[in-house]
């Protein structure tokens, strides 16, 4: 390893004795060979991101922004959920990050010296911000002194050159932009919400090849992704919306890592999983279920309780997480779909509005078992279904969901 030139007067000239590399993870994701600490320092600053800070910088080119400026950046990340799991000191770690990975510098001194912390930090500051795509791990270097860690310098791992991820972001808030011109401006919350994941899913393809496919310019610019990409810009498009959401991780019934979102709806939490919305990743996921029994969007993760969610996903986040109790705003709830008992009216209600508004389908959930064993005798086992059918050959192609308790009628 190459000794660096100790920055700060010392006395004793404190050498950096480790090299450390961590790398994003995400599901589908292949690690990368670590890179080494870049010696060239950058010399322009970005033109986005943290731009009055940097006008107020006045410690140089390599320095830190000084203490009271990065107080100042606190109301720029209050409404982000991971910042706001910190205590003070991560807190200021995670805005020095923020500036070190918006503004691709190198080498600079941070107020942590602890490696865990920083990793913790890091992944934080990651969670929070789908625009850092152009980032995909860090590298630091513990410089000690008889022993004893007295700093530790971070630098980001970007993985293309400022003005390319500028120009990119460009791209990116230009389709954004067009995507979110289609929702009424006086849809509620969770009329953007629902919006926000038929748009992602219907303009996106689940391909585990696709190329950034753990950022958010693999679904704006090329319409590919696996769920770390779909969770991102999920959560990129709800920002713009002014709505409050954060990137989740953790596993899914095969062992595999997943991610998806929580947000804040009418002041109340939910899941949101729009990769398993699309109903084409079963296809790519080897499930049986063929093409033609499939409906585009499957709404059994738009705004669901942890009950619901953990019934196939399991929860293991960088930060703690809300349990999410409430269902005033799930999607078969506000549909008109969600079934507490038997109801005939509400079934025949149920199918003549999926008529009128020309669907290919009619899907209902239960609230519980005993409910689905009801709904799944009435109408499949005792043929009532086809008493709301506009069908005269007596055939029905439909599909039931144990875990989530649903049933699908194609009309």
């Amino acid at each position: 390893m190459k000794n660096k030139k100790n920055r700060k007067s010392r006395s004793i000239r404190a050498l950096p004795v480790l090299l450390a590399v961590l790398m994003l993870s995400g599901c589908a994701s292949v690690q990368k060979d670590a890179e080494g600490i870049s010696q060239k320092e950058q010399e322009t600053e970005t033109e986005y991101g943290m731009e009055e800070l940097i006008r107020r910088n006045q410690q140089g080119q390599n320095g830190m922004p000084q203490t009271d400026i990065l107080e100042a950046a606190v109301g720029m990340q209050e409404e982000k959920y991971a910042y706001g799991c910190l205590k003070e000191t991560e807190k200021t770690l995670y805005l020095e990050i923020l500036y070190i990975l918006q503004n691709f510098r190198q080498d600079m001194e941070v107020s942590s010296l602890t490696e865990e912390e920083l990793a913790y930090v890091f992944q934080c500051v990651m969670n929070d911000h789908p625009e850092l795509f152009y980032v995909s791990g860090y590298t630091f270097t513990k410089y000690t002194v008889g022993g004893e860690v007295t700093q530790i310098t971070l630098s980001g791992t970007y993985t293309m050159e400022q003005k390319e991820a500028a120009d990119r972001l460009n791209k990116i808030e230009a389709t954004a932009a067009n995507w979110l011109s289609a929702i009424p401006q006086d849809a509620d919350e969770y009329e953007k919400v629902k919006a926000v994941y038929e748009y992602l899913i219907l303009h996106t393809t689940y391909n585990i090849q696709a190329e950034h496919n753990q950022n958010i310019c693999s679904v704006f610019l090329n319409g590919e992704s696996v769920c770390q990409g779909y969770a991102k810009a999920m959560q990129y498009l709800l920002d713009k919306l002014g709505i409050y959401s954060t990137l989740v991780s953790g596993y899914v019934e095969n062992g595999d890592g997943h991610a998806w979102n929580l947000v804040r709806v009418n002041g109340a939490y939910y899941y949101v999983d729009a990769t398993w919305g699309d109903a084409y990743y079963k296809l790519d996921q080897n499930y049986d279920e063929p093409a033609a029994h499939l409906p585009d969007i499957n709404y059994d993760y738009l705004c669901v309780t942890t009950d619901q969610l953990t019934a196939t996903h399991t929860i293991d986040n960088v930060v703690p997480v809300p349990r999410c109790v409430q269902l005033e705003d799930n999607y078969y709830v506000r549909e008109e779909a969600y079934f507490t008992d038997w109801d005939e009216a509400k079934i025949k209600q149920l199918f003549e509005t999926a008529y009128a508004q020309g669907k290919d389908s009619v899907t209902m959930k239960c609230a519980d078992s005993a409910v689905y064993a009801k709904l799944r005798q009435s109408l499949l086992e005792k043929q009532q279904v086809f008493q709301y059918l506009r069908e005269a050959d007596g055939k029905v192609a439909y599909t039931d969901n144990d875990a989530q308790m649903t049933i699908s009628f194609w009309l």
